[in-house]
């Protein structure tokens, strides 16, 4: 049975065949974006703990993703794969960092309140350091020093 566009002559043959190539360029490119989503998902995940890489790997994973669908009301499963790995990926390393960071601050809150003289130590670990490079250590750090050791101070005089 001949298709209904052909009798109408609407389309001609070579109209018809222009359509069929277009539309699989599109599954092409459609293919290769879920791929591409698949793959920046897979490595996301795996690499959660590199913190300025992963969220941005991650968010390629996501964007490719949405590219592949394109006009689609539906994700392709691999696209879907990629998706759900680039959004946990990002997710988890985010999440890792700021624990990671937050237990840093809460280790060095804990050893100021504890160990008044770390400051001091910390100090003349920097001063040795500078001394090996043969240059002073900049007021900066001194300053920073100075705002350390009050700030041991009001805790430890808080408690």
């Amino acid at each position: 049975m001949m298709p209904l566009v052909w009798k109408t002559n609407l389309f001609t043959k070579e109209d018809i065949c222009d359509m069929i190539e277009l539309d699989n360029s599109k599954q092409y490119y459609s293919d290769k974006y879920s791929r591409y989503a698949f793959i920046l998902g897979v490595i996301s995940l795996t690499g959660m703990c590199c913190f300025p890489v992963m969220p941005v790997i991650g968010g390629l994973g996501i964007m490719f993703a949405l590219i592949s669908r394109g006009g689609a009301d539906v994700f392709s499963k691999q696209a879907k794969n990629g998706l759900i790995l680039s959004v946990i990926g990002t997710v988890l390393s985010v999440v890792l960092t700021v624990g990671i960071m937050g237990f840093s601050v809460y280790e060095t809150i804990n050893e100021l309140k504890t160990n008044p003289g770390v400051v001091d130590e910390v100090e003349q670990q920097y001063e040795s350091i500078y001394d090996q490079m043969g240059t002073e250590m900049p007021d900066e750090l001194y300053e920073m020093f100075d705002e350390l050791r009050q700030m041991s101070d009001d805790m430890n005089s808080a408690e």
